[in-house]
């Protein structure tokens, strides 16, 4: 369990890391090729940072979360199988490699170090956003989500001899878990001379799917299952929101990814038929949510819940973002008027910011909190920082939608349906000083977001050096059985 504490120094690090390139990607609409003054596009152009930003965000989520069920497998057993902090060190080097290697490999392509077309198709960029790393990097992670599986499998498996009520509720987990690489394998099925059709009807299997899908399983368990342990949730209605959840992505989940392809030259019933269905997926994560802060306001008086609170905080805000920036927000862009009119503007990192930080990002973050929390279960935390960064977080995210992407979107969405998207998306269009006043009122929201997420990265290296946690006695012991 403690071998997991080094993934989370890398979660920590990528998304800060991650956050420098969002600014340094967003001031690019103002300068165009520098950033104050500093012609930084000379060593990473837009491509680039464009590029990192949305891989950095999958990156960094994704090992928050493997890191939880690596962690997560022997808290609940009780047991660690012969070998495993050995693997557990083995599967990290291999992330480290993926990550460093597909970032290099992107920038290698975009500027134009690699020269032949079949290397950058495998070790490059292919193009494709969440899926633009090279063929290679994309096999090596695969390998590596299912190597995940088979770690957390080993050391949950003695569980199941021990549970009663909630076997059927591990079962689920080990199931959600395990959707995690088996859907990400369609980002393999087309190839480097695919149609664009084809290859487009994939990579939305993958993004939709795998990253709106499935990770949306697998966060409404994992949420379900920690509630359960915690006593914030019952286990009948853990479990029923989560088999609800399940059906809802397999009967609606794979029918929802039809109002993606509306490039591919789908018929308008069928986006229609997939936006509907594509609405439905927000629900059982939503009720989990919100059934857990409730359950939360009346449990107050216990000692072990006021050690986990901001981590559940963290949880209570998916089910909050999950509904405004996946449900909302994503119905928003979703029918087909409006994806013939709106899709590629700024409506659509609308959708994205809220649904793919505010429900996953927030969900690493709170998973991160929480294993950290049964790591350091001897010592007390000083939360005042943590108070400040979740809340400077989840503002920052509303100013950045509301004083900048939304208006800008809307403004856009206008001239799309005047002139056509050609205008609204063009440098003309773009150069227009309103559009440029509300892009710098960005500013407001991606500085308080900034700070908080520097706040929450001042915090995680302070419980290593000790700045983080107080001289007082012991948590409660409690704190530590649930840990």
């Amino acid at each position: 369990m403690r071998a997991t504490l080094k993934y989370f120094w890398v979660v920590a690090a990528l998304f800060v890391i991650q956050i420098a390139l969002g600014a340094i990607t967003a001031h690019f609409q103002v300068e165009g090729t520098s950033f104050y003054g500093v012609p930084i596009a000379k060593w990473i152009p837009y491509a680039v940072t464009r590029s990192w930003h949305t891989q950095l965000g999958i990156f960094w989520i994704a090992t928050a979360w493997l890191a939880t069920g690596l962690f997560m497998a022997p808290a609940v057993s009780g047991y660690e199988p012969r070998g495993q902090r050995a693997l557990v060190n083995f599967l990290f080097i291999c992330l480290v490699i993926i990550v460093v290697g597909a970032l290099a490999g992107q920038w290698l392509a975009i500027m134009q170090r690699i020269h032949n077309l079949s290397t950058n198709f495998w070790f490059g960029h292919q193009g494709y956003e969440y899926t633009d790393i090279g063929r290679f990097w994309q096999i090596f992670l695969t390998i590596g989500l299912f190597l995940w599986f088979l770690l957390m499998a080993r050391a949950l498996w003695p569980a199941f001899r021990k549970a009663k009520e909630s076997r059927h509720l591990l079962a689920l987990f080990l199931l959600a878990s395990l959707a995690i690489p088996v859907f990400y394998v369609p980002a393999l099925m087309w190839g480097q001379h695919s149609h664009l059709a084809m290859a487009e009807y994939w990579r939305w299997w993958v993004v939709h799917l795998w990253v709106e899908g499935f990770f949306e399983v697998f966060a409404t368990t994992v949420i379900a299952f920690l509630f359960t342990r915690m006593g914030l949730l019952r286990i009948s209605t853990a479990t029923s929101s989560i088999l609800f959840s399940t059906i809802v992505f397999l009967f609606g989940g794979i029918i929802g990814t039809f109002h993606h392809l509306y490039f591919s030259g789908t018929p308008i019933g069928v986006l229609a038929f997939g936006t509907a269905f594509s609405a439905l997926e927000v629900v059982p994560l939503v009720l989990v949510g919100f059934e857990a802060y409730e359950n939360l306001t009346l449990s107050r008086a216990r000692p072990w819940v006021a050690a986990y609170r901001w981590p559940i905080y963290y949880f209570v805000a998916v089910a909050f973002w999950n509904l405004v920036g996946a449900g909302l927000f994503g119905f928003f862009i979703n029918p087909p008027v409006a994806l013939y009119y709106m899709q590629g503007l700024n409506t659509t990192p609308v959708h994205g910011h809220a649904a793919l930080f505010g429900v996953y990002g927030m969900l690493g973050i709170g998973l991160m909190l929480f294993c950290l929390r049964g790591l350091t279960a001897r010592k007390a935390w000083k939360d005042g920082s943590l108070r400040f960064s979740f809340w400077a977080m989840n503002i920052g995210l509303g100013l950045m939608i509301l004083l900048s992407l939304l208006p800008v979107g809307i403004m856009q969405t206008w001239a799309s349906v005047e002139y056509g998207t050609w205008f609204a998306r063009s440098a003309e269009f773009m150069q227009r000083p309103t559009i440029h006043l509300f892009v710098w009122l960005r500013i407001i929201g991606d500085t308080i977001f900034a700070l908080g997420a520097l706040v929450l990265g001042w915090f995680i290296v302070g419980l290593k050096t000790g700045w983080s946690l107080t001289d007082r006695p012991h948590l409660p012991e409690e704190v530590e059985s649930r840990a």
